[in-house]
């Protein structure tokens, strides 16, 4: 099967890359060779490589900086995905789209998780913008799965892990103070173990909007102690609330996602969060550490 992958180079994209790889014809051009948000560049790629999928992991992923510039968010996060589906319709291709907790405003009382087909209220620019481009894909995409998902790690690229390490050891041996909050709360999810539910889903030919995270929940606080205390990694964890840190970017609450479509279905994979979150570090734990001094130092 011939699969046009967009954002191959970011967290999501490069492990969809390495999975996908392995039994189909994967093909990743890079932002300046397909610009999603051309409608040219779309269309006469689409025609000339004539996937059988496309599977888009591009986006603004930046939920603080998106706050700063929405005429970018708009057409990265909107536009992009609209031109997608569009194409996949003249062509007659599947699109796979991903999307974020960020849509719900997390009101709910946890541990109450969201499932598939609660309302949407987004808090913030990066949460308007996935409600948006999932309203794009459905309206323009005859085959399509949007995924919803979030508290992201991998190998590439930034993310929580990589922030908490840096903060924790750019003191050398200095213990860190790290102010972390304690009421919020979601299902850190290894974007390796998504790629494979991915894999899954398009293995079984579904339609329809999903949620994909690993099973149970944690707040940040307890996230970022399970990742330092695996590592051996000293500092002192101070519990915040939200309202305390006043960040730029609103982000809900609760973020726990239920995957009731997969289990519907009998697809999910999804283990529980500690298993792949301790499986990550065994793995990577070592570089990580290395990478988050080189950086420390520079």
């Amino acid at each position: 099967m011939k699969i046009l992958l967009l954002g191959s180079s970011g967290m999501v994209g490069s492990d969809c890359k390495a999975v996908m790889e392995k039994e189909h014809d994967v093909l990743t051009p890079e932002r300046k060779a397909l610009d999603i948000v051309s409608w040219d560049d779309v269309i006469e790629t689409m025609q000339r490589v004539s996937p059988k999928v496309v599977i888009n992991c591009a986006g603004f992923t930046d939920v603080e900086a998106c706050e700063r510039d929405e005429f970018s968010v708009q057409k990265i996060n909107v536009e992009g995905p609209r031109n997608l589906a569009q194409g996949s319709a003249r062509f007659e291709c599947k699109l796979i789209h991903l999307s974020s907790y960020c849509v719900y405003n997390g009101l709910k009382s946890v541990p109450q998780p969201y499932f598939e087909d609660d309302p949407t209220d987004p808090l913030s620019e990066y949460g308007r913008s996935k409600v948006y481009s999932e309203t794009a894909v459905r309206e323009n995409a005859p085959h399509y799965i949007i995924i919803r998902t979030g508290w992201l790690y991998g190998r590439y690229g930034d993310n929580f892990i990589t922030d908490i390490l840096s903060r924790a050891l750019k003191g050398g041996r200095k213990k860190q103070t790290i102010l972390l909050e304690d009421d919020q709360f979601g299902s850190p999810t290894w974007t390796f173990r998504l790629a494979y539910q991915i894999r899954e889903m398009l293995h079984q030919d579904v339609h329809g909007t999903y949620h994909a995270t690993a099973e149970g929940f944690c707040s940040r606080l307890d996230f970022a102690r399970f990742v330092l205390e695996k590592l051996k990694i000293r500092a002192d964890l101070v519990a915040v609330k939200t309202s305390e840190i006043s960040p730029a970017a609103i982000r809900p609450l609760n973020g726990i996602l239920e995957n009731r479509l997969l289990k519907k279905q009998g697809l999910n994979i999804m283990p529980e969060w500690t298993k792949d979150l301790n499986l990550y570090l065994e793995q990577y734990g070592d570089e990580l550490i290395r990478e988050a001094k080189k950086t420390k130092s520079r």
